[in-house]
């Protein structure tokens, strides 16, 4: 409606300023304001569109759990949809105990799709939009759908857990969030030379003093922990999306460190993360010069029979559990 209307105002215009045969030429001052006005309002009304779109956009809510598991998040995920334009679900549901073998569940293939059917669903979306991703999902399998994310300037993040504000890669406060405790703790009576690493950053960590964790690394045949939390002034307390993303950046940088210091030797991570930080964690860590997921174990547990078991979810990574090791 407005853009005919400029238009036609634009012809009328033009025809009082352009003479044809002997009409004098003419000026209409309202006619002029009327057209400025109105190819004015159509610039406007083009960059409202492009904010809008751009900061509503499409709401990509990924979820990858065990079939078992209730999604808590029906809610969060109902408020969130109502601040953008499109909604996109991509989701698997994966049968943990019915693809377990020898205490290894290998996800690979479920997780590769749904990191497929994510790049195609934006290949596919308006070149104008942006993108708020939200995930729901197994930790292991997070941190390898982030390690293939592309787009990510266009994108921002939501975590449903935290009812955080969405924020952005580059909305990080100044200081670091994830502290690393020195010297690495030391397994007794260890039963095996694999390294261990504990990261606590939820309230399901607490279980973890050193004597049951000393217990669990005896099992999975790890001699030394690297282990790393939030400093003193961000525990127990939500963190905000500027400190999720801190937090992110933080445990790329720590866990591409502990990788390219372990050497040829095994590493077994056992984590308790906020969604969206185990999905950035592994965006940070794939632009690492390290082969993190060669060689490493990420340990998921199950609520059901109260034990770990190994989690694939990348091609790279061992296909055995990380058992004791006779004469260790």
């Amino acid at each position: 409606m407005l853009v005919s209307a400029s238009a036609a105002m634009g012809g009328l215009v033009m025809d009082n300023a352009l003479p044809i045969g002997t009409n004098p030429v003419t000026f209409s001052a309202a006619r002029w304001a009327f057209m400025i006005g109105s190819v004015a309002a159509l610039i406007l009304l083009v960059r409202y569109r492009r904010w809008v779109y751009q900061g509503t956009g499409t709401l990509y809510s990924l979820s990858f759990l065990d079939e078992t598991m209730l999604d808590y998040h029906e809610q969060a995920q109902s408020d969130a949809e109502r601040s953008h334009m499109t909604i996109q679900l991509i989701g698997r549901r994966v049968d943990v105990l019915g693809r377990e073998r020898d205490r290894v569940v290998d996800v690979v293939q479920p997780r590769q799709d749904l990191s497929r059917a994510l790049e195609s669903a934006m290949n596919q979306d308006r070149q104008d939009t942006g993108y708020t991703v939200a995930p729901v999902m197994l930790w292991p399998a997070a941190l390898a759908v982030g390690a293939s994310l592309t787009r990510t300037d266009r994108m921002k993040f939501l975590d449903y857990d935290k009812l955080t504000t969405e924020f952005r890669l580059h909305d990080k406060v100044s200081e670091r969030i994830a502290v690393r405790t020195k010297p690495d703790h030391v397994v007794a009576q260890p039963t095996g030379g694999r390294r261990g690493v504990l990261l606590s950053f939820t309230p399901t960590a607490d279980k973890f003093d050193l004597d049951a964790l000393d217990l669990r690394c005896r099992e999975f045949g790890i001699s030394d922990v690297a282990l790393l939390g939030p400093r003193s002034d961000a525990q127990n307390r939500p963190l905000s999306g500027p400190e999720l993303g801190r937090l992110s950046d933080d445990l790329g940088g720590h866990l591409a460190d502990i990788k390219r210091t372990t050497g040829d030797r095994e590493l077994v991570v056992v984590a308790f993360l906020p969604k969206t930080v185990a999905l950035l964690a592994g965006w940070y860590l794939s632009r690492q010069q390290e082969r993190f997921f060669a060689g490493t174990h990420l340990m998921h547990y199950v609520q059901s029979s109260k034990r770990f078991v190994a989690m694939r979810v990348h091609p790279s990574q061992p296909t055995t559990f990380p058992a004791p090791r006779p004469g260790a």
